[in-house]
């Protein structure tokens, strides 16, 4: 590592990203170096071989911070695959979420309150209220609720079994709305059988690591399909 070659690209770290207390400081750093990158083609490159290098931690270590990020809502990820369904590259992006800015507390959060506010409301706005309790509600105009899928349109029955099999504490696996993200993940990632295969080895490794067995760092499912949570993990080789 001491022979690795440090990029010259400039970093940022947006307020939102710097100031969120469930991020550790490992994870904003390589939040910087994944900006840096994405400076300079739009996207990060890198694989999670290259920026253990470039951090001087382990790729379980790199995994784990970028399914924080993930989680958070900092980063997404792309897979780029080959016509034989054979993975090409990752690219990871900065979202939109990340570069948002923190809002300003309100202004006028210490004003008292008016001295009227005991003042009965207008008669109308009586029975606007008495008539709003009867109405039935409608979303606002251009929203629209997901639809529950019992299950995954790509490969149903590989889904059900990585569903059944994925490592981690049942309670939170199984906990509300998980499912429905996994489903989602999995039928926007699409997987080929090449790939599935790779994963199946990928989180055999990762179900057999001292981290995992303990229960330390495993990802939701959907968090690990969305973030190429297997990349580093294919072969012993890799």
């Amino acid at each position: 590592m001491a022979d690795h070659k440090y990029p010259g690209y400039q970093a940022w770290l947006p307020p939102r990203v710097r100031y969120d207390e469930k991020l550790s400081p490992a994870a904003k750093l390589l939040f910087c170096e994944i900006s840096a990158m994405t400076d300079v083609r739009g996207y990060c490159w890198a694989t999670n071989r290259y920026l253990a290098a470039l951090l001087r931690i382990t790729k379980v270590h790199v995994g784990r911070l970028l399914s924080d990020l993930a989680g958070r809502g900092y980063i997404t990820s792309e897979v780029i695959r080959s016509e034989t369904g054979e993975v090409k590259e990752r690219r990871i992006y900065v979202s939109d979420q990340a570069m948002a800015t923190i809002p300003p507390p309100y202004k006028n959060v210490d004003t008292p309150p008016v001295e009227n506010v005991d003042t009965p409301p207008h008669k109308n706005v009586e029975e606007n209220v008495s008539n709003k309790e009867h109405t039935p509600y409608s979303p606002p105009r251009g929203t629209r609720a997901r639809k529950h899928k019992k299950t995954a349109d790509w490969e149903p029955d590989t889904f059900e079994k990585l569903w059944k099999w994925y490592p981690g504490d049942p309670a939170r696996h199984n906990k509300r709305g998980n499912r429905q993200r996994a489903i989602r993940a999995w039928d926007n990632l699409s997987p080929s059988p090449e790939l599935i295969e790779t994963m199946s080895d990928a989180l055999a490794r990762q179900a057999d690591s001292e981290e995992w067995r303990e229960g330390i760092g495993i990802p939701h499912l959907s968090t690990y399909l969305n973030g190429a949570g297997w990349e580093g993990w294919e072969s012993e080789a890799s």
